[in-house]
């Protein structure tokens, strides 16, 4: 008896290796994308008014390697500040004219109470260094609204810290370096803060936005942080507010975030000094923009700087530039004096946007509103496609198959969802017993 295929087995197959090899080609995108492959990085030799994430990697190695061991108490954490510090005082020097430069070495000391994972915890510090960078024109003010940026320069124990956050520390000196050389002059002053204490419950940035001369001018903050080696530079969240979000779909080169991810990061068993500018203490508008490829060298001797995900700093340093000129061009930047008088005025913006990139090409933004709107059809379309497709011979043995129809798609759904969960646990698990690394 012989065994043949149908006309219609065929056609099946046909479309089965069809979708087989669209997914392979969209398989081998994404991975360059999630790996910056189509980032080009910049050298040493770049021009000066360019980014360059080779000038930034060699902060990056001088803090990791050549210094280590910035904890709390190590001579390496005083080592990083005087490092940080004679390099920005040598920027200062190269300042042109209509640029004024401040520096500061600030001790930052205080107390406060905070819950972290459900538990409530009393901190108080004393004597923790912040090196600070104030950018701005000659004509601002003391008192003018500001944009902060702000990264840590120390790591947790046993960790070199590339990743984090000398990363992070490595794109603001290059950021500082760049404004400087390439002459832009801001139209709002633009703060740069590197603290020396977060990894001790943020101690440095609660330090700053509770006793700082310029700690009520700041407008608007992005925080830079990793909890990896490179990768998308994922903006985890963003608020108060949708203005942040909307800066930055409007502004980023290469878009990476997603509204979800600010849902779920309320059940991951950290924080970062997002929670003390925007939530806690200073309520300022703010992005938590965070590098997150590699997360399995986070907080371990591994995080070296031979580690990095090459074009990882470019794309981040692309962005921040354009994000931070965005800030200090928008009409939406208030002081803290001027937001208490709105939030007593007029309600304020509390409600989040959706917003999500596509392979970090653009970014598609839509408030919540909208959201509800756009959201329902799924539901509506679930429920009307059945009864339309059976409203010719509607009758009652048409209900218990329209019933039935509904009963099927709902344990398709449910079954796809159940699938979803299984087979990357499966995955991770099988990669973990085979190549001794477990997924990112």
């Amino acid at each position: 008896m012989s065994w043949r295929l149908s006309r219609g087995d065929i056609a099946g197959l046909r479309i089965l290796f069809s979708v087989g090899i669209f997914y392979g080609l969209i398989s081998v995108l994404v991975y360059s994308i999630i790996h910056m492959k189509f980032i080009t990085p910049l050298g040493m030799e770049a021009p000066l008014d360019r980014f360059s994430e080779g000038r930034a990697v060699e902060h990056v190695r001088v803090l990791s390697k050549d210094i280590g061991g910035r904890q709390e108490g190590r001579q390496g954490l005083k080592q990083a500040a005087q490092y940080i510090k004679r390099q920005l005082e040598m920027m200062k020097e190269r300042a042109q004219p209509g640029i004024r430069i401040e520096i500061e070495e600030t001790i930052v000391n205080g107390s406060f109470n905070m819950v972290f994972l459900r538990h409530g915890i009393s901190l108080a510090y004393r004597n923790h260094k912040n090196i600070i960078m104030r950018i701005s024109s000659v004509d601002s003010g003391e008192n003018d609204t500001a944009v902060l940026v702000n990264g840590h320069f120390d790591t947790p124990p046993g960790s070199p810290g590339a990743g984090d956050c000398g990363s992070c520390v490595a794109s603001m000196l290059e950021l500082a370096r760049l404004s400087i050389d390439s002459g832009w002059i801001p139209p709002r002053p633009v703060i740069f803060l590197f603290n020396g204490a977060e990894e001790l419950f943020m101690l440095g940035s609660h330090g700053f936005i509770t006793t700082h001369r310029w700690n009520e001018t700041v407008g608007a903050f992005i925080n830079i942080e990793a909890s990896g080696t490179g990768g998308f530079d994922f903006v985890c969240q963003s608020g108060p507010g949708s203005w942040p979000s909307y800066v930055y779909a409007q502004s980023a080169l290469y878009p990476m975030a997603n509204s979800a991810a600010q849902d779920l990061f309320g059940i991951i068993p950290g924080d970062t000094d997002y929670r003390m500018f925007a939530q806690d203490f200073g309520d300022i508008p703010g992005l938590d923009i965070i590098f997150l490829l590699g997360g399995y060298f986070y907080h371990t001797a591994s995080d070296t700087v031979e580690r990095l995900l090459p074009g990882s700093i470019q794309a981040r340093g692309d962005n921040l530039l354009r994000i931070i000129k965005a800030f200090t061009n928008s009409s939406n930047l208030q002081n803290a004096h001027e937001r208490r008088l709105r939030s007593a005025v007029n309600r304020s913006d509390n409600e989040h946007a959706v917003f999500f990139d596509y392979l970090s090409w653009f970014l598609i933004y839509y408030s919540r509103e909208q959201a509800m709107l756009l959201h329902s059809f799924p539901l509506v379309i679930f429920f009307l496609v059945p009864l339309l497709l059976r409203f010719p011979t509607w009758g009652l043995t048409c209900c218990f198959a329209t019933f039935n129809d509904f009963l099927k798609g709902m344990l398709y759904h449910t079954f796809a969802i159940l699938l979803g969960i299984v087979f990357p646990v499966a995955f991770a698990v099988i990669r973990l017993l085979f190549s001794g690394q477990s997924m990112n």
